[in-house]
């Protein structure tokens, strides 16, 4: 179930610069909301009630708010964007962080390990340290005011804005805070000190390390009395490897405990990949199912949902879900000085775009690099919120995010932007293909112009092709044939449609061919999803539990291997999509569950790799006879046999390889973590031959997406787009 809600209908449209898409919680003092900039970055922004607008003391709250916001940064809690706590509708905007809460997530998967306890305490006692440095004070830690985001933990709320969860509104001489994590100090109405906030951390950790909190009600005793009494912290199921440092922070007296700079001492610094490494598998899962549905909902306000292009789970799983298992360690203090091609004035934190001038500096290119230093990039700027690569023609990149845009790969500039309600874009050699919906369903389809994003006046549309019925996807094209899956009525049975494969050539403007696709496992959704790349005379097709092959020249089907059972088809959510095969001269690999290699002949199985353990599988790269994957670390295996070659470590967690097009004796790698963003491997020596950091192009956490086109390489965020030359 989605956590968003719908806006009501006297909540505004705009709040700032903010455009409104729906309620993410409610409560004593006001709403949060999630909102876009026009740029396309998503953000919280959190309200006043009206019938406390009036009452300076909010407004005050909210400018402390504010104030922790700016001071902690993205590294610690969501990254201030703007507030105005003097408007008539007071508000404050910060990034949308996308994550459960840590009440959450031990509601998903249980009690956490101790290593990821010890990060997590780590990383919440730097935040504290720099909190408290600032002459701050939380007064309301507790699991659901932490957020476990692909960053890493993050503190929120402090004490202003109701999310699901916050603090009630309190009266004046009332208890700030909640009492299930409150210190006794508080409880006995002092004033809260540094010391409470320790307190409440410590109950925070034994929470998520047992799943019960230190002073849980017990019979008729409520928490309160047992806060007010002393009474000794329940710590049934707390491993002994935190029990000493967590009771001296539970500690009655305020002045025994340790403060947050010492618990950095005794747990070590955050390591954000250990972290992600050693997290539940369904804490994994549920992370990417909140980005797949606030990727789903961000198209536009929930008032009038606008039909728009559905993204593949499956990249949103291997991209965005990938940054994860990144880190942002390291790269911060490059972040911050600001003096980076195309840095523009944007904020790194949170799941949408960066803010500020969008047009990019040229950074100084060298001309010749010694051994083992890695290229200037070109340049690096923001871009609106997207979980898919970007496609890449040698004259323009296609930005398919809520809107379709061409961005110059000379300099970043955005060349054009199209509003569509549906857009499927594909390379066909030099060339890019689009199939275009608009917003009253009517579909065109041609070669793109790369100067404009217009179709030609005389693009092949629905009336042209011969009788479509509803949805049509392109799916791939060459230099003739434009190749699509489209639905026409069934001859026998009026009340239902078949899919068919059609291959429309543009010149002569007529089908050359269509075929029925016979046999196919409809996805959880009855939907037949679909995806084809075209490879040695063959269109080879993935869906939801095959994988086949049929002839360009007529359309007959030349092989059929099944690549998944019924249940392994059908228990995947893949209605954003299918993953496209992966094609080497010899082989197809489909990549799901596992990697299966299918002959690309015969469609027989060769071999197939399961992964050592539950991985986020990104598309796997052959060249010359090996097999490489990118699962955290670089995995290169035999092309024939599908065994094990070699392992390749750089320290950084390794997301993705970029398809190399061509390939010169280096692959390169989607990093983050180490203050790396793109590492360049020389296969035939098996070492890396440069790294490129993470504050070159901008990307503190490392890209989780990246894409090869000629000499160029295109590092990506979901919210940031870079350049880097490879010559």
């Amino acid at each position: 179930m989605s956590t968003l809600l719908p806006l009501l209908p006297d909540d505004p449209e705009l709040l700032g610069e903010y455009t409104l898409l729906g309620r993410l919680g409610a409560g004593g003092m006001g709403t949060v909301f999630l909102a876009r900039t026009a740029g396309g970055r998503l953000a919280a922004v959190k309200t006043v009630r009206s019938d406390l607008r009036d009452r300076p003391e909010y407004r005050q709250r909210l400018r402390l708010e504010a104030e922790a916001a700016r001071t902690l940064g993205a590294e610690h809690t969501a990254a201030f964007l703007g507030a105005d706590p003097d408007t008539a509708r007071p508000w404050l905007a910060t990034a949308y962080l996308i994550g459960p809460s840590l009440t959450e997530a031990v509601a998903a998967g249980g009690p956490l390990p101790e290593p990821v306890v010890r990060g997590l305490g780590s990383a919440l006692a730097a935040a504290l340290t720099a909190l408290h440095r600032a002459g701050l004070v939380h007064r309301d830690v507790k699991p659901s005011n932490v957020l476990i985001t692909a960053q890493g933990p993050r503190l929120i709320d402090f004490g202003l804005a109701q999310a699901p969860g916050s603090p009630r509104l309190t009266e004046a001489g009332g208890l700030a805070g909640t009492p299930a994590y409150m210190s006794p100090e508080q409880a006995r109405g002092g004033p809260p000190g540094p010391e409470g906030d320790v307190f409440a951390l410590a109950g925070v950790l034994v929470f998520a390390s047992t799943g019960h909190g230190p002073y849980d009600a017990r019979g008729r005793q409520s928490t309160l009395e047992l806060l007010r009494q002393g009474a000794d912290p329940d710590l049934t199921g707390l491993p002994d490897g935190l029990r000493g440092t967590l009771t001296a922070c539970l500690s009655p007296e305020p002045g025994d405990r340790p403060g947050p700079g010492r618990l950095r001492d005794a747990w070590g610094p955050f390591d954000p990949g250990e972290f992600a490494e050693l997290l539940p598998q369904a804490l994994l899962a549920d992370l990417s199912r909140r980005i797949g549905e606030v990727t789903t909902v961000a198209a536009a306000p929930l008032r009038a949902p606008a039909p728009r292009r559905a993204l593949s789970r499956r990249t949103l799983i291997a991209g965005t879900a990938a940054a994860a298992l990144t880190t942002v360690a390291g790269a911060s203090a490059l972040w911050a000085t600001g003096n980076l091609p195309g840095s523009g004035s944007g904020s790194g934190s949170g799941s949408g775009s960066g803010s500020g001038n969008r047009t990019a500096s040229p950074g100084a290119r060298r001309s010749s690099r010694q051994p083992g230093s890695p290229p200037a990039p070109l340049w690096s700027v923001p871009s609106p919120f997207s979980a898919t690569p970007v496609v890449a023609s040698g004259e323009v990149l296609i930005h398919t995010g809520d809107v379709l845009s061409g961005i110059s790969t000379t300099d970043g500039r955005i060349l054009w932007e199209t509003q569509s309600a549906k857009v499927d874009v594909v390379v066909a050699g030099d060339r890019l293909a689009g199939l275009v919906f608009d917003e009253d369903g009517n579909a065109s389809a041609g070669y793109l112009d790369a100067a404009t994003g217009r179709l030609p006046a005389d693009a092949a549309d629905p009336a042209v092709l011969g009788g479509l019925t509803h949805t049509t996807q392109l799916l791939a094209a060459d230099a003739e044939c434009l190749y699509l899956k489209a639905y026409f009525r069934s001859s026998d049975r009026r009340q239902e449609e078949e899919a068919w494969l059609l291959s429309y050539e543009l010149g002569a403007r007529k089908l050359r061919w269509r075929t029925l696709i016979e046999g196919a496992v409809l996805d959880s959704l009855g939907s037949l999803m679909m995806s084809s790349v075209i490879s040695g005379g063959r269109l080879v097709c993935s869906d939801p539990a095959r994988v086949f092959a049929v002839d360009l020249r007529d359309g007959r089907v030349l092989w059929t291997c099944r690549v998944r059972t019924d249940q392994e088809a059908t228990s995947t959510d893949k209605s954003g999509g299918i993953n496209p095969p992966v094609v080497s001269d010899r082989h197809v690999f489909d990549f799901e569950e596992r990697i299966t290699a299918v002959d690309l002949l015969t469609g027989a199985v060769a071999w197939k790799l399961e992964p050592e353990a539950p991985k986020l599988l990104s598309a796997p790269v052959c060249v010359n006879g090996t097999v490489y994957v990118a699962d955290g670390e670089l995995q290169a295996f035999d092309e024939s046999t599908g065994k094990k070659v070699w392992t390749h470590a750089p320290g950084a967690y390794v997301s993705m390889l970029a398809a190399p097009a061509p390939f010169g004796g280096e692959l390169y790698a989607a990093v983050g973590g180490e203050g790396q963003a793109v590492v360049a491997v020389d296969v035939a020596a098996r070492r890396v031959a440069w790294t490129l950091a993470a504050g070159a192009v901008n990307m503190p956490d490392g890209p989780n997406m990246i894409v090869q086109r000629g000499n160029r390489l295109y590092p990506q965020t979901v919210d940031r787009l870079a350049a880097v030359p490879l010559d």
